[in-house]
C-alpha cells in the first residue's frame, strides 16, 4: 500500500504538499507490504490458528502433519474437495484457506440389481454368463435381457479352446472344459457395455477398480478351494475353475464381497483376503465392467 511521499530516503520525514519548495527537492514514495491471511481446515480436534504473512510469501507445510484416529493424513490441499494438492511453491497473493486431506479404511459395496443363480436356472456351467450379465446390468447395460436370452447370444468356441469362446455345454457337465476364459468374455461384454480384460492384474488393482464403482468378473474356484494352474494344448487353465462377480472390499476386516452365481451362501457373501487369494491368485483372471 502507498503510504505517502517522504523527503528522506529512510522514509521517516513525511512530506506535505503545503511545504514550500525553495530548492530542487527529491521526494521518495513510501510503501507498506500488504498482508494476507492463511487459514487451516484440519477436520480434527487439532486447531491451527490462522497466520498473517506478507504478500508474496512462500509458505511451506512440508513438516506440518496431523494425526486422526482411524485415518491417514494425505497432505494439504487448496480446495475443499481435496483434489488440488498444496505444493508450497506458489507465493501467497490473496487470503487463502488450506485443507487437510484424510483417507479412511477402504470400504466398497456395489449393489447387484438382480442376482442370477445359474443352478436354479438349470445352467450348470453358465457361471461366466451369469456373472457378466449381473455386472452389465449393475452398470446400466443389457437391461432388456434375462439370463436365458443373454445365454442365447454366448459366443461358442469353434473347437475345444475356451480362449476362443465357450467350449462345452452350458446345461450339463461334459468331457469338454465347459468354460470360457477372460478374452472372449471381454469381447462378448463389449456388445452391450464397456469391458476391459484385466487378467494378470494384482489385488490392489482389483480394489481400485471397485473404488471406481465397477464390478469385476473374476476366475476363482468352486467354494474357493485352493486352485492351481493346469496346462492344456490350447493354453493354461485352473483347477476347480468357477467364475464369480467381485462387488466389494472392506479394508478394516480385509475381506472381499462376492456375488456367486452358484448360489453358495445365498449367493452374495464376504470372504477373507486369504480365501480369495488362494483361489484367484494362480491365474488372476479378471474382466472390469462399466
Amino acid at each position: 500500500d502507498f503510504t505517502g511521499w517522504y523527503s528522506d530516503r529512510a522514509l521517516t520525514k513525511l512530506w506535505s504538499a503545503e511545504t514550500p519548495v525553495e530548492e530542487d527537492t527529491d521526494l521518495y514514495a513510501g510503501w507498506n507490504v500488504q498482508k494476507r491471511t492463511v487459514a487451516f481446515e484440519t477436520e480434527t480436534t487439532t486447531v491451527i490458528d490462522p497466520i498473517t504473512v506478507d504478500y508474496g510469501t512462500i509458505v511451506s507445510l512440508e513438516e506440518l502433519t496431523l494425526e486422526k484416529e482411524g485415518m491417514t493424513f494425505t497432505g494439504w490441499y487448496t480446495d475443499a474437495e481435496r483434489t488440488i494438492p498444496y505444493t508450497g511453491e506458489e507465493p501467497i497473493t490473496e487470503d487463502t484457506t488450506i485443507y487437510a486431506g484424510w483417507e479412511g479404511p477402504i470400504h466398497v459395496e456395489l449393489e447387484v440389481k438382480e442376482f442370477i443363480n445359474q443352478a436354479a436356472a438349470g445352467a450348470r456351467e453358465g457361471c461366466e454368463g451369469a456373472s457378466l450379465l449381473m455386472a452389465l446390468q449393475m452398470t446400466g447395460h443389457a437391461e432388456e435381457y434375462n439370463y436365458y436370452t443373454f445365454l442365447d447370444e454366448i459366443p461358442y468356441s469353434p473347437d475345444s479352446s475356451p480362449y476362443k469362446g465357450f467350449a462345452g455345454n452350458l446345461w450339463e457337465d461334459t468331457p469338454e472344459i465347459d468354460a470360457m476364459m477372460p478374452g472372449p468374455v471381454t469381447e462378448w461384454g463389449k456388445k452391450y457395455g464397456n469391458t476391459v480384460n484385466m487378467t494378470g492384474c494384482d489385488e490392489k488393482q482389483l480394489i481400485s477398480i471397485l473404488e471406481k464403482g465397477h464390478p469385476v468378473v473374476v476366475w476363482t474356484s468352486i467354494h474357493f478351494q485352493p486352485s492351481e494352474v493346469i496346462y492344456y494344448e490350447w493354453g493354461t487353465y485352473k483347477s476347480y475353475n468357477h467364475v464369480m462377480l467381485l462387488i466389494g472390499y472392506d479394508e478394516e476386516t480385509n475381506r472381499f464381497k462376492i456375488a456367486d452365481p452358484a448360489g453358495w451362501n445365498n449367493g452374495i457373501y464376504w470372504v477373507s483376503y486369504d480365501t480369495f487369494m488362494n483361489s484367484w491368485d494362480c491365474y488372476r483372471g479378471a474382466v472390469e465392467v462399466y
